[in-house]
């Protein structure tokens, strides 16, 4: 399901929306495909913690910066592709990288955490799940 790359949406709808709804009932399954799910935010702690952390890019919008976390022979790399806000506009791409976890913020039903970085700064925390955030599905 992908949103346009550029702009704003203008009310717009991803193709193949998984969820109309202003806050998704089934967040941790969805919308990663059969099999696979959103991390939770604990393991996304554990990956910050048990991890080497680079950076690479120029982090800005015509060469993305990306987060690389290096654990003995693995590694996996997380783009900073930025987000939308409420409105559906496009902001931070190439300077900025947020995924949602599968796990309501605290008491707050409306947000969940995610996983946010930038070129300086790496941590876990909540947002509001009206907000478009990457996902990285896992098994």
């Amino acid at each position: 399901m992908a949103w346009n790359t550029t702009g704003a949406l203008g009310g717009a709808t991803p193709s193949g929306s998984w969820n109309t709804s202003s806050y998704p009932s089934n967040w941790n399954n969805h919308p990663c495909p059969d099999g696979y799910r959103l991390p939770t935010n604990t393991e996304f702690q554990n990956l910050i913690n048990g991890s080497t952390v680079s950076r690479g890019g120029g982090w800005n919008s015509s060469d993305y910066g990306y987060i690389k976390f290096t654990s003995g022979s693995n590694s996996v790399e997380f783009p900073a592709v930025g987000g939308r806000d409420t409105s559906g506009t496009l902001y931070d791409a190439g300077a900025h990288g947020r995924y949602w976890s599968s796990v309501t913020y605290t008491s707050n039903t409306n947000s969940a955490y995610s996983l946010y970085f930038n070129s300086g700064s790496l941590n876990v925390s909540g947002n509001n799940k009206q907000y478009g955030r990457s996902v990285r599905c896992v098994r």
